[in-house]
């Protein structure tokens, strides 16, 4: 860079409190500035790195793009930015601690990400917390790794739910401080990571007795206690007890994680589910219609 092209101390301080998704305002406050003067500062920024916006400034000014004829920044060999999303700001500033506290560069996307093409083609890794459905485009957008950070530790469905969506790694927000950056540097070289726990629960499919495959089947059609009891022939206690025996096998909290992992551990068919069974009546009448006392 020429003189006139290097960035001060202060405003690579804003460059890098921008990248880490802070506001105007925000750095104004942590530097002691007007907001005024920290939007000067980034006027001069813009002019310097000859961008347009801020999301380019934080890309070209950590070094992942280099503008034809001209290297602004030499990038050091393996050398990665972590493009953090997080719906949640104090989930994400957790992981902006973790990484800026290890030197890590960072940039924190807020709202859909501009600049696609020039963004693409860097090395990067895309931190995803509590990601939704739509969260899953960035990665594939910005052709980056991607890892998913549940801030509750996260069960069997979360985990074969990431992985199914690309993810090279799983880690609770829990473990971010102390294990993000070791996460990120296998990840960086292929390994897929994913907690010893998680792995455990992610064993084979568990055996059920017939009375837990009815009750899933059951659970599957959405009937409720009631009308298990009545179809099945059995007490309402009965169809509790053995709904929640079921629960335990398969690591759920819930009917609707129950559902999710038994489809993915081959439990139940994929594709909707079957008719209802004849019922257990033991008293007079059809069997779709229970004789009268």
């Amino acid at each position: 860079m020429e003189d006139a092209d290097v960035l001060t101390a202060r405003e690579l301080e804003i460059l890098s409190l921008t990248g880490s998704g802070h506001s105007a305002q925000e750095i104004a406050d942590r530097l002691r500035l007007s907001r005024c003067a920290v939007e000067n500062h980034r006027r001069r920024i813009y002019r310097k790195l000859g961008v347009a916006g801020q999301g380019q400034a934080v890309f070209r000014g950590l070094g992942l793009l280099e503008p034809a004829g001209r290297a602004y920044v030499e990038r050091e060999r393996g050398r990665e930015l972590v493009v953090l999303h997080a719906r949640c700001p104090i989930a994400g500033e957790v992981v902006t601690r973790a990484m800026i506290g290890a030197g890590r560069a960072l940039a924190a996307v807020r709202g859909p990400l501009p600049y696609d093409e020039e963004m693409a083609g860097g090395r990067l890794t895309a931190v995803l917390v509590d990601p939704v459905e739509a969260d899953w485009a960035l990665p594939g957008r910005l052709g980056a790794r991607a890892i998913a950070v549940p801030s509750a530790p996260p069960g069997p469905c979360v985990v074969t739910d990431a992985v199914a969506r690309g993810a090279h790694a799983v880690l609770w927000l829990g473990d971010v401080p102390g294990h993000l950056c070791a996460v990120l540097d296998l990840v960086a070289r292929e390994y897929l990571v994913v907690g010893a726990g998680m792995v455990r629960r992610l064993g084979p499919a568990p055996r059920l007795t017939e009375r837990e495959a009815e009750v899933l089947a059951s659970i599957a059609r959405g009937d409720s206690i009631k009308q298990t009891a009545r179809l099945l022939g059995i007490a309402g206690k009965t169809v509790e007890s053995t709904r929640a025996r079921l629960f335990v096998k398969l690591g759920a909290r819930n009917r609707s994680e129950a559902l999710t992992i038994a489809h993915r551990v081959g439990l139940l068919p994929p594709g909707p589910p079957g008719g209802r069974p004849r019922r257990r009546i033991t008293g007079l009448g059809s069997p779709d219609r229970p004789g009268r006392r």
